[in-house]
């Protein structure tokens, strides 16, 4: 029986085989690493989804800054409930139709206009303009010497058909809530406001409750409420721009 004897592979061979190891280690990398930026690319898409505008919402929380508004018993300022309004309103909105942008007057207590009344009112009026707003909301809080008042209004301009029609809405949308009511919705030829007075487009001022009745103010301050009214609102927004685009 003969005595096998274990083969050498030659250099150039050895070589050979190296080459062929790396080549197919290369070609697989290059895959995976195609298969990753595919999926980094398909996902950044997602993220990244455009939507088309079709209207533009600039929602005012009033007062702010050097102006607190009217204050309850408790110490709660106006401008402190508005602004939770107007962040929560935007949020909905935004979370119910991503093709309307909604920009604000302020997101913060601090103001870029001056410390003037006048100044104030009409930096507001121009913002809308600027960001070319198709529609302003802007929130306010009521007061009166008669604590037991209580309810939520709205003011627009006495030929704004737009304004008119989304109020309706809103007032239907908030009529489930068993803690205020609707005082109706005035115009502003007998209750003169500069916001809606100047504004070209469909424009609404709306006081969400009193600050001077100490069980709606206690109400209001509760964020489940605030989100149940920024709802309604947002819904009211939505329902009027997607029939009316």
């Amino acid at each position: 029986m003969q005595n096998s004897k274990k083969r050498k592979l030659k250099p150039q061979n050895l070589l050979i085989v190296l080459a062929c190891i790396c080549l197919i280690i290369g070609t697989f990398v290059v895959l995976l690493s195609n298969h990753s930026t595919s999926n980094s690319d398909s996902k950044t898409k997602t993220v990244n989804k455009h939507y088309e505008t079709i209207a533009t919402v600039m929602i005012d929380a009033g007062h702010g800054g050097y102006d607190g508004g009217t204050v309850a018993e408790d110490g709660t300022t106006e401008k402190d409930l508005t602004l939770a309004l107007a962040l929560e309103t935007g949020k909905q909105l935004k979370k119910l139709n991503p093709e309307i942008k909604v920009v604000y007057t302020r997101t913060s207590d601090k103001v870029t206009w001056s410390e003037d009344e006048t100044e104030d009112l009409k930096a507001r009026v121009k913002m809308a303009k600027k960001e070319k707003a198709d529609y302003f909301f802007s929130f306010h809080i009521n007061s009166n010497e008669d604590p037991t008042c209580s309810g939520y209004v709205s003011y627009i301009r006495q030929d704004d058909k737009a304004s008119e029609q989304i109020t309706e809405y809103i007032c239907k949308n908030l009529s489930g809530l068993d803690w205020t009511h609707d005082r109706g919705t005035l115009t502003t030829e007998f209750y003169p406001l500069h916001v809606v007075d100047e504004q070209k487009i469909p424009a609404i001022l709306f006081e969400a409750g009193f600050s001077t009745n100490t069980k709606e103010i206690q109400k209001l301050k509760n964020s489940t409420n605030q989100k149940k009214v920024a709802q309604a609102i947002a819904k009211a927004f939505n329902k009027y721009i997607t029939e009316n685009k």
